[in-house]
């Protein structure tokens, strides 16, 4: 061991160099001195926040649809004010901001409309380029008006995933009734995480009723929020509610708030979107008396949309009238076979409706090609009725193809599709209780259970070894 030099120090029986002591020294220095930046930076910040004018006209009712069929990279973000130039701006990020304008990465801009009756201007802003499978975290607004707290949503997956969806309708109410039970059900939904919801209609009691309206979108924009803190997508069908009276049909002003407050594709009567590679979501138009004039048009979409959904290994239809369910509707006969002979024809796997303020799902059924017949799971189309989600409730009794119900309860559906082809449904109560499940299981292709990167990987090595073969036999 060396001598002691001088100007060494001594610490616990230790020697230590000077010049190491002062970097030491220097070096605890410049900590002090970087946290002492953070502190002032985030009071800067602070003081910056607080010094920003407060939001005089901010969004209200945020809810989320998508505009076209891309659920993995697109969403579309909407909103309400009083003003119509309170700015038509999403900012977002897939980090956190806390709500700072200054800090997130991305912008959007979108545009208003108004519509006869309404209480203030609808601001629809549509994301695009967004990664698949992605949580993003945005505020919307602008400076002018303010800006929302910070929310967030989760894209669709691209590839084969398990995932959760639910079902459910017919939230409509007089203001000052049942309006705590429709929220309780949106509560309760949200605890189970869905990607999205299937609403099929009668969203408000009166269509054009703005006061209705606005107070489903609060109720909406505050309980569609899961355990997680994403904000929940909806995918509705328009209901008979959410349309003008029969006899008081006007077809420059028929369903005007409802297409005014969804920002929907298409032609936004009927519409289709997939969510995974799996699953492909078929929502028609039962109730505008436009989407009756034009029913042979709707039809013929229908069959060319099951025709390129061949593929899907799941096929899901969603409209409003209750086409197959404890009560008879002769005089709707013909749409009904119309509908059941596609759907038995092209094999789609669910219908999802409403209008019946009941639960009820059928058994297996080939309306077509065996009538008054039950078929084997897999066989049959299953229909459902989900359309109790807050609105006043119906008593009925069962028919021969009533597998469950028809039920009188508030509730509403889970619908599990896991990556190995099993579909999993529960009816789920006011109260939390499972009080019916169906399970369907298909055979899944091993090529398509191989994940995504797997299989690059395969093309990759592949691809590889035919290289090094090509080469190989140049050399010889």
């Amino acid at each position: 061991m060396g001598a002691k030099q001088k100007g060494d120090i001594r610490r616990g029986g230790k020697t230590i160099k000077r010049g190491y002591c002062w970097v030491s020294i220097s070096f605890v220095a410049l900590l002090v001195l970087v946290h002492a930046s953070a502190v002032s930076s985030m009071e800067a910040n602070a003081i910056l926040l607080a010094a920003r004018p407060q939001a005089s006209d901010p969004p209200t009712g945020i809810h989320l649809t998508w505009g076209q069929d891309d659920t993995a990279h697109t969403i579309v973000v909407t909103w309400e004010t009083s003003d119509a130039e309170t700015g038509d701006l999403v900012l977002y990020d897939t980090q956190s901001r806390g709500g700072d304008p200054d800090l997130y990465e991305n912008s959007a801009t979108g545009s208003h409309h108004t519509y006869s009756g309404a209480g203030g201007y609808i601001h629809d802003v549509e994301l695009t380029g967004l990664s698949a499978d992605t949580i993003y975290y945005f505020i919307c607004g602008g400076e002018n008006g303010g800006w929302s707290d910070e929310r967030s949503f989760r894209t669709a997956p691209d590839q084969r995933v398990s995932f959760r969806f639910v079902e459910g309708g017919d939230s409509q109410h007089k203001l000052r009734s049942r309006v705590e039970d429709r929220d309780a059900i949106s509560q309760l939904m949200a605890q189970y995480n869905p990607s999205f919801v299937l609403f099929p209609g009668d969203i408000v009691d009166v269509w054009d009723s703005q006061a209705e309206w606005d107070n489903l979108l609060a109720s909406f924009s505050m309980y569609w929020i899961d355990n997680n803190g994403l904000t929940i997508p909806i995918i509705p069908a328009v209901g008979n509610h959410d349309v003008r009276a029969p006899g008081d049909y006007d077809p420059e002003n028929d369903a005007t708030n409802y297409y005014g407050q969804f920002n929907l594709p298409g032609n936004e009567q009927w519409y289709a979107l997939s969510w995974g590679p799996d699953l492909r979501i078929i929502v028609l138009d039962t109730e505008t008396q436009g989407g009756e004039s034009s029913w042979p048009e709707q039809l013929a979409w229908l069959e060319n949309e099951l025709i390129a959904s061949e593929n899907y290994l799941w096929k899901i239809v969603v409209f409003h009238r209750d086409m197959v369910s404890y009560r008879s509707w002769p005089s709707q006969s013909a749409w009904k076979n119309d509908l059941a002979f596609l759907f038995d024809k092209y094999h789609v796997d669910l219908v999802m409706q409403g209008h019946a303020q009941v639960y009820e799902r059928s058994y297996p059924l080939d309306w077509t090609r065996a009538p008054g017949e039950i078929m084997s799971p897999g066989e049959g189309v299953v229909y459902m009725v989900g359309g109790a989600w807050g609105g006043g409730l119906y008593q009925g009794e069962p028919t021969w193809f009533s597998a469950k119900g028809p039920l009188s309860k508030y509730c509403f559906q889970v619908i599990d599709l896991y990556e190995n082809g099993t579909l999993h449904i529960r009816a789920i109560d006011i109260d939390g209780n499972v009080f019916d499940e169906y399970v369907l299981q298909k055979e899944v292709s091993k090529a398509a259970e191989m994940p995504i990167a797997a299989i690059s990987a395969v093309v990759i090595v592949a691809a590889a070894g035919a290289l090094f073969f090509i080469r190989w036999k140049k050399s010889v």
